[in-house]
């Protein structure tokens, strides 16, 4: 009887020092991820020569979407009028030709549905901007290189007076879109995904599964707190915004560790289901990514407020396959 005794209190302690042992392995391996993400900074080239860019977009009567190089930048569908500023590096891989992308779309009705046809004061104007730190006086120097607006009657800035929108059918339409291109002169030089496979050419019903199961594991890994798997599938979209941005220590810590994890990691987090949602293009094909209307990731974190109110966090997910055969890996 002592013996059997004995070796249960063997048993419980053996387990117990064993349940320790994984659980400061595990607590040991998510530090080290997470330090290597927070190290990314150390990658970055070319700080001496850094310019940052961003658009400045202001619009009219209307809701409108905006694409840098095929690849989603800002959406407005709050019926709301004014001025943003987004910056656009994470969308620029090289020097060169890029190209800038406009949809504009009615308003709102009071049901939530889209008025027949756009305003007669719809328009855009966007200003994609160079920015420069000025180190003397602590502020970015804006440099206009480029500027476009929707077509109207004159030129003047709907900042300053609406104007009515010029289309070919008098009646109206729902939508108008246009595609221009602008120079932008950057040092670095990313591959991101210009060499990857076209996804359209792909069977869609099978492509469509993959990508599923892409969000699906990584909305688990979300759920289960798994960092080293988190970090895995965000490496190489990180490394390439560290470089974009040209992040140093302080940015690419805050990018990681509150950006991303912050709501992830919070005691109060759930993972909202993956449902609504439709297969989209993106990068004249060679990137993929599943979104709600009217453009969001169906990937969101709520999590909730000192106050007992929810939060939502919503992660976008862009997917490409670098090569033929390879599976897909996130890319922004």
């Amino acid at each position: 009887m002592k013996s059997i005794f004995l070796y249960l209190i063997l048993f419980i302690a053996f387990n117990s020092c064993s349940q320790t042992k994984n659980h400061n392995n595990g607590e040991s391996q998510n530090e080290q991820y997470n330090q290597v993400m927070k190290d990314l900074y150390k990658t970055v080239k070319y700080r001496e020569q850094k310019k940052y860019y961003d658009i400045k977009i202001y619009n009219g009567a209307c809701n409108y979407k905006i694409w840098i190089n095929d690849i989603p930048v800002f959406n407005m569908y709050s019926n709301a009028r004014g001025q943003v500023s987004i910056p656009i590096n994470g969308k620029i891989l090289k020097s060169g030709k890029q190209q800038l992308k406009i949809k504009i779309f009615p308003f709102y009705d009071e049901n939530r549905n889209l008025k027949d046809k756009l305003n007669v004061y719809a328009g855009l104007d966007v200003t994609v901007r160079k920015m420069e730190w000025n180190s003397e006086d602590r502020i970015f120097n804006y440099t206009s290189v480029f500027e476009y607006q929707t077509p109207r009657e004159g030129n003047v800035s709907l900042d300053v007076n609406p104007a009515k929108l010029l289309l070919e059918d008098e009646k109206g339409e729902q939508y108008y879109e246009e595609k221009v291109t602008f120079e932008v002169t950057i040092a670095y030089n990313l591959k991101g995904w210009s060499e990857s496979v076209n996804l359209k050419n792909e069977n869609k019903d099978k492509l469509l599964k993959e990508v599923e199961e892409y969000y699906q594991e990584l909305s688990n890994d979300f759920k289960n707190k798994k960092i080293k798997a988190i970090a895995n599938k965000y490496y190489n979209k990180e490394k390439e915004v560290a470089q974009s941005y040209f992040h140093n220590e302080k940015e690419a810590k805050t990018r990681w560790s509150i950006d991303i994890l912050e709501r992830i990691i919070d005691s109060t987090a759930e993972l909202k289901k993956l449902e609504n949602y439709n297969l989209k293009f993106f990068g004249n094909g060679k990137v993929v990514a599943l979104m709600r209307s009217p453009g969001k990731s169906p990937l969101c974190v709520v999590t909730k407020k000192e106050d007992g109110k929810s939060r939502y966090s919503v992660y976008d997910v862009f997917l490409h396959r670098p090569r033929p055969n390879a599976p897909l890996e996130m890319i922004r």
